[in-house]
């Protein structure tokens, strides 16, 4: 089978979506059924073991980050709110998507950042969520637009779908009527570097950060206002100031959108030395700031599947996360849960972690447990199953 991946999300600084991409190319390159693999990035095809080398290097900081989100962050979400960015951008990438798919008309064309471009042979696209339509305050209104209007063309064109979670594909069928048979859902992996570590293993790291292993909580992921980070501030200062002073919360990740109020808030914590605002952490020292934490809590209101619940839980971490979310979906009683708008509720699962080590050490165990029956081999080979029943279709 050869198979043409689009990966416009790899572009730096990566977040779920090129986690995804990323993992799934890897993983392919080990499945004999899958002959050649071909990449586009939105402007020129390459070979996926080009591609790959590209990540294999360590990745770079992005800059620091000021009460506005920074410079790069700032111009980012200017160039994306401006009228027809989205569909200027799309149709550049298209025509050069065009040229190059004439000669690829028998590979599997999988979209892994939802929006298909026009092949002429087997199409897949991944949906990964639906927060556009059940959060729409959560996006830019160019960027919800523009999803309004291309997702059903690409749920007609498609092949076959994808989705992240079992709560996702209902939502889907449901809301855009979807056959059934043509969508499954496919978790995703954690990647094998997500594992416990001692203090010992994890001190060199750690020590960068100023960070002590077992002595801090975490919270992983875009600094933007869906991840509920608003509600996990109001819940940390409604706990006792010694706890706050000795379990700092740590927040690391890469700036989002219309982040600028909540940075300012991070920002005055962290004068108060009770938050430490990492921002974006590399790749290489990610896994350390998991495994040393004592409790990871993401209190994110939507997610497709919520990569950092599953990484945190591989580390060996008790995780906090909201109920009724595609992380309680697969998590399966291995976490605690909270309402994702209950900043008192968040606040005692904290709590409550905080001053029990026999229900963290359980938490740890069933968590470790419930991580190591999801691999992006697995999903890697379900993913072939899709691209199977999307040539057959087609």
């Amino acid at each position: 089978m050869k198979v043409l991946m689009g990966t416009e999300s790899l572009r730096p600084p990566l977040t779920g979506i090129g986690n995804y991409t990323l993992n799934l190319l890897r993983e392919f390159q080990a499945l004999p059924a899958i002959d050649v693999v071909d990449c586009f990035d939105g402007d020129r095809f390459s070979p996926a073991a080009e591609v790959l080398k590209g990540h294999d290097r360590p990745s770079q900081p992005v800059s620091a980050v000021g009460p506005g989100g920074g410079w790069k962050s700032k111009l980012r979400g200017s160039l994306r709110s401006l009228p027809l960015a989205y569909r200027l951008k799309a149709a550049c990438s298209e025509s050069r998507f065009r040229q190059g798919g004439r000669t690829r008309q028998d590979f599997v064309y999988h979209e892994p950042n939802f929006i298909l471009k026009p092949h002429d042979g087997p199409s897949v696209t991944t949906v990964h969520d639906l927060s556009f339509v059940s959060h729409p305050q959560f996006h830019p209104a160019e960027r919800v637009a523009w999803l309004n209007r291309q997702l059903p063309r690409t749920l007609e064109r498609a092949d076959f779908v994808i989705t992240d979670s079992e709560i996702v594909r209902a939502q889907l069928i449901k809301t855009f009527s979807v056959a059934p048979d043509r969508v499954a859902a496919i978790y995703l992996g954690a990647d094998s570097r997500f594992v416990p570590r001692t203090q010992e293993a994890a001190q060199s790291v750690l020590a960068k950060y100023n960070l002590v292993h077992g002595r801090y909580l975490a919270f992983v992921g875009t600094i933007e206002p869906r991840k509920g980070l608003s509600v996990l501030l109001d819940a940390w200062e409604r706990l006792p100031a010694v706890l706050r002073r000795n379990w700092p919360l740590v927040i690391a990740g890469a700036p989002g959108w219309r982040n600028a109020d909540l940075i300012a808030r991070i920002q005055a914590l962290q004068a108060k030395d009770e938050v430490r605002f990492l921002q974006f952490v590399s790749s290489d020292d990610l896994p350390f700031i998991y495994a040393g934490a004592a409790t990871f809590i993401y209190p994110s209101f939507y997610e497709g599947f919520g990569l950092p619940v599953l990484e945190a839980m591989a580390s060996g971490v008790p995780v906090i996360c909201g109920a009724g979310t595609s992380m309680a979906e697969f998590t399966d009683g291995a976490c605690r849960l909270f309402d994702v708008e209950d900043a008192g509720a968040l606040a005692l699962a904290i709590s409550e972690l905080i001053e029990d080590p026999a229900l963290r050490s359980r938490m740890e165990h069933d968590g470790q447990s419930r991580a190591s029956q999801f691999s992006w081999s697995r999903c890697a080979q379900e993913t072939l199953q899709a691209y199977i029943k999307a040539s057959s279709s087609a």
